[in-house]
C-alpha cells in the first residue's frame, strides 16, 4: 500500500504525527504549511476555562463550595477565587 511506503519514509515527529492523524492528513498539512515551525498549544488552558465555568454554573445553582472543591480536586480558597473572576478572555462578553 502506498501509505506504508509514505509512512516508512518519514521520521520523527512528523512520523509520529502521521501516525495519529492519518497520511493523508498529514501530507496536506505539510503541502498547507510545510517550511514553518508550528507551535502546537496545550490544552490546558481550554480545560481549566471550561472546568471554571462549570463551576461558576454548578455554584449558581445552589451548590455548597466545598462540596464543588471535593468534586473538581480543589481547595475552597481556589473555587472562591475562581468564582470572583466572571469569566475568562474569550469566555463571554
Amino acid at each position: 500500500m502506498e501509505e506504508d511506503r509514505i509512512l516508512a519514509r518519514l521520521t520523527g515527529d512528523f512520523r509520529a504525527f502521521a501516525v495519529l492523524v492519518g497520511v493523508e492528513t498529514a501530507l496536506k498539512t505539510a503541502k498547507a504549511f510545510g517550511g514553518l515551525a508550528l507551535a502546537v498549544p496545550k490544552l490546558d488552558s481550554i480545560y481549566r476555562e471550561e472546568r471554571d465555568k462549570e463551576i461558576r454554573d454548578a455554584y449558581d445553582r445552589g451548590e455548597p463550595v466545598r462540596r464543588l472543591a471535593r468534586r473538581y480536586n480543589l481547595t475552597a480558597r481556589r473555587v472562591y477565587n475562581i468564582l470572583k473572576r466572571e469569566t475568562y478572555p474569550g469566555e463571554g462578553v
